[in-house]
């Protein structure tokens, strides 16, 4: 199955931080063995950077990035014009790289592992939790 990752599930699982749900975990652990592909934005990415060069840590953005290129379960998902108009539909949904992980999902008809109740609010598609 194809899930995407939003920004803070993703540092969650990367973490091992208990603020991951268990489905959220499990849904992680079954790409590691190959059963599920995770999609990752590349604006998830771009979260990635920013947080890891808040918390100086430039080397642990260095490794995920690494994990993605080596991995067939993990893909990074360009951000494009097809996203870029699908977000002109998503007005319930205000803050930007919201609207862009939604835009993905709804294109790629997957579910979203998210915890984010405005965008589980949103109804525009599915969420793992």
């Amino acid at each position: 199955m194809i899930y995407i990752a939003d920004t803070h599930s993703l540092i969650w699982f990367l973490a091992e931080d208990s603020n991951l749900s268990k489905k959220a975990k499990e849904i992680f652990d079954y790409a590691e063995i190959g059963k599920n592909a995770i999609v990752i934005p590349t604006i998830v990415l771009a979260e990635l950077l920013y947080i890891c060069e808040q918390k100086q840590a430039p080397d642990k953005f260095s490794e995920i990035i690494k994990k993605i290129k080596n991995s067939t379960n993990y893909v990074a998902y360009n951000l494009d014009l097809d996203i870029i108009l699908e977000c002109k539909s998503l007005g319930k949904i205000v803050e930007l790289h919201d609207r862009i992980i939604v835009a993905t999902a709804k294109l790629l008809s997957a579910p979203i592992i998210t915890k984010d109740k405005k965008i589980k609010e949103s109804m525009y598609v599915n969420t793992m939790w």
